[in-house]
């Protein structure tokens, strides 16, 4: 009965918003009641406690929408200043198929985002040049998340593994070249979910050497790096990311020319004299300046300085953006309009302030009173031999409710290392499926759907793009907790 109690906040918001199609405005705030009052019914938290924490929680989710504000005001100026027709007129050189640039955009450079800055960026940046380029919102929303679900394992320069792991006390080389192992083998089967899940069934026809190729291109690199170049394992999603965009941006326009079917072809992009007078590497220089900004101030400042600058690792991240985009309006000429781009911008996320507070005040009234952790060790109790499997939804779960995957780390590693003592099993592979786990949480969490949302301009539709999201993640559940139990008890046993 208590672990129902402890999991009806999180029921709630997942009825809610994609059984019932609720905005998450309306949803956040059911589920931080029900986590409130079952916290001072059930597991006797403080009221005063509940309160300051929910507090911490409203705090965290406006730092989170100030990521999410830089990143729509960075769009903005390239809708303004008809950059993005320049960039739209250059991709269709690249190609003109909207199922490979959506592969393109999601997972290698979905990937290289998340290595860079980690935070949300993929989405909050990867989702509006998509929408820039006039793809459906939803579509955009969903790919990004979906494509987003490995690389969140190492997150903005392997925070996620370096200090969800050793936090615990494991050694994270190992624990990341373990990951690399299983998501490796998740990159094979990643573009073809993203296909089958956002376009449909008929959408794989005629794309499936683009499919394979990008899947063995990005499992290869993943692997080649977080195993074999362990000097720089943590580096993985930001390395492999990078050495993926520009690889499979070549096989892409090597193939080009072939037949795109309607449904799938780009518009023709307009031709507006913007869009003539600008090339499409002055269209995409403030990108390629945000890109190498993240990687500058990521690694020339300590994490802790990160950390807390502006009480919140996303602040910077979000300062950076914003930097980006005033750096952009300059360069196109339009920096009068700056101001009137991020009014605007501004407008459009007010909805995601309310959204955002309330899912994060539910997280840390579910943490502060016990929730979450009645949810897990309830699970590992009842998992007995199937616990490497069970690690892996322990994860995804954790992400769910706290919107990291290194919250999920930092709050689960100890119980798998406890349990792995019990059970006598090796702990590496358990930590890779907590971590794994975790990553693909990461789609599926209410507040990361609200971000993208909030980032493409769609906030009321949470629940249609949690509904394309869930099916994947399900479905890599499995995967990988069948891949943790090979691992576990074959592969790499004590």
């Amino acid at each position: 009965m208590v672990f129902l109690i402890a999991l009806l906040p999180i029921a709630a918001i997942v009825v809610g918003m994609a059984g019932l199609n609720y905005p998450s405005k309306v949803m956040a705030p059911v589920g931080w009641i029900i986590a409130i009052l079952s916290s001072v019914f059930v597991f006797d938290a403080p009221t005063g406690a509940l309160f300051a924490t929910s507090w911490a929680g409203v705090l965290d989710g406006a730092r989170i929408v100030w990521l999410i504000f830089a990143a729509f005001t960075l769009l903005t100026v390239m809708l303004r200043s008809g950059a993005m027709d320049s960039v739209k007129l250059g991709l269709s050189g690249v190609t003109l198929d909207k199922r490979l640039m959506v592969l393109l955009l999601a997972v290698p450079f979905g990937t290289f985002l998340e290595g860079a800055a980690g935070a949300g960026a993929p989405a909050a940046l990867a989702a509006p040049f998509l929408v820039g380029l006039g793809m459906n919102p939803v579509v955009a929303a969903a790919a990004c998340l979906i494509g987003n679900s490995a690389p969140v394992s190492w997150g903005g320069a392997g925070v996620t593994t370096v200090v969800g792991a050793g936090s615990a006390g494991l050694d994270f080389v190992a624990v990341s070249a373990m990951t690399g192992r299983m998501a490796a083998l998740e990159y094979l089967v990643l573009p073809a979910l993203i296909i089958l899940f956002v376009f449909g069934r008929k959408a794989l026809r005629g794309i499936w050497r683009d499919l394979l190729f990008l899947g063995f291109l990005m499992g290869g690199i993943n692997f080649t790096i977080s195993n074999l170049l362990l000097s720089v394992t943590e580096l993985t999603s930001l390395l492999g990311g990078l050495a993926g965009t520009l690889v499979f941006s070549l096989w892409l326009k090597a193939k080009q020319g072939g037949d795109v079917p309607e449904e799938f072809r780009f518009a023709a992009p307009a031709k507006s004299v913007r869009a003539e007078n600008r090339s499409l590497f002055q269209s995409l220089l403030p990108y390629f300046i945000l890109s190498a900004l993240l990687v500058t101030v990521r690694l020339s400042f300590p994490l802790k300085a990160l950390v807390s600058f502006g009480g919140g690792y996303t602040v910077w991240v979000g300062c950076v953006v914003l930097t980006s985009a005033a750096v952009a309006s300059i360069l196109f000429g339009t920096w009068k309009d700056l101001p009137s781009s991020a009014v605007d911008a501004f407008k459009r996320v007010i909805p995601a302030l309310l959204a955002m507070g309330f899912l994060l005040a539910m997280v840390n009234c579910m943490r502060l009173s016990g929730q979450i952790s009645t949810l897990a060790k309830t699970l590992s109790a009842g998992a007995g031999f199937l616990y490497p499997m069970a690690a892996v939804l322990i994860g995804q779960i954790g992400a769910f409710v706290t919107g990291t995957n290194l919250g999920s780390n930092l709050m689960f590693n100890p119980l798998h290392i406890e349990a792995a003592k019990n059970l006598s099993l090796n702990v590496i592979p358990i930590a890779a499926a907590q971590n794994t786990g975790g990553a693909i949480g990461n789609m599926i969490c209410p507040n990361n759907v609200v971000a993208v949302c909030a980032c493409v301009s769609i906030l009321g539709k949470e629940g249609e793009v949690m509904r394309k999201t869930l099916l994947p993640s399900v479905t890599l559940l499995l995967f990988l907790g069948i891949l943790a139990m090979i691992y576990t008890y074959l592969v790499f046993p004590l």
